[in-house]
């Protein structure tokens, strides 16, 4: 089966850039693939205010959940790095588009060593800094909670009969404090910015693979 190690990637100058352009062309494809498969797919950027652009967007949630528990899944028993920072891809990936869906875009404002930078320079000193199963759950922990509080946000529930208004700031701002703990996460997890978009894009094109072979 064809895999990350079947491909190596290109240096690249704006990584955050980069990551974000190649996504773009990635998910209009899975954007097709998933209309066939029956889901209802709506084009950037969505509609904050709107129900079921909501759960369009809490749907990617879980998706970059379900791939840092893998991650997290490949340390126990006998640890595999690889398999844990190829997950942390897949969770790129989708914390990626879900921002393009809703028109977040951090590298509009830095790049990806400056956001390590800040990401760096907002962790405890020493705490929860080992790259090891227990550290790297705890960062998880952050991850899912600011993405959590995020989603939040977001307060049209299907079964509600009254609907309210999404404050845009405060949902944008806690998307770009779940940037800043997921960086944190690849900090702890001994990932580079150079290293990260590396296992974006060989994960990317493995994914390309898979659209062209009908995966």
């Amino acid at each position: 089966m064809v895999n990350v190690k079947d491909y190596v990637s290109r240096p690249v100058q704006d990584i955050i850039g980069a990551i974000f352009a190649e996504q773009k062309g990635l998910m209009e494809k899975y954007h097709e693939i998933e209309k066939g498969n029956g889901l209802v797919v709506y084009e950037p950027p969505l509609n904050l205010q709107l129900m079921t652009h909501q759960l369009r967007i809490k749907d990617f949630a879980w998706r970059i959940t379900e791939e840092l528990g893998e991650a997290l899944e490949a340390l126990e028993d006998t640890p595999d790095y690889a398999h844990m920072e190829e997950e942390i891809a897949d969770a790129l990936h989708f914390l990626t588009e879900l921002s393009i869906m809703v028109g977040h875009d951090p590298g509009k404002q830095v790049s990806m060593e400056e956001l390590y930078d800040t990401a760096g320079e907002a962790m405890e000193p020493t705490a929860f800094r080992a790259n090891n199963l227990a550290c790297l759950t705890y960062r998880v922990g952050v991850v899912v909670t600011r993405l959590a509080v995020t989603m939040n946000c977001l307060k049209n529930k299907p079964w509600k009969q009254s609907q309210m208004m999404t404050d845009t700031l405060y949902f944008n701002i806690n998307l770009a404090k779940t940037w800043i703990a997921f960086i944190q996460l690849c900090i702890v997890a001994e990932i580079s910015p150079t290293d990260l978009y590396d296992l974006y894009s060989r994960k990317r094109q493995v994914n390309q693979f898979r659209q062209r072979s009908r995966y």
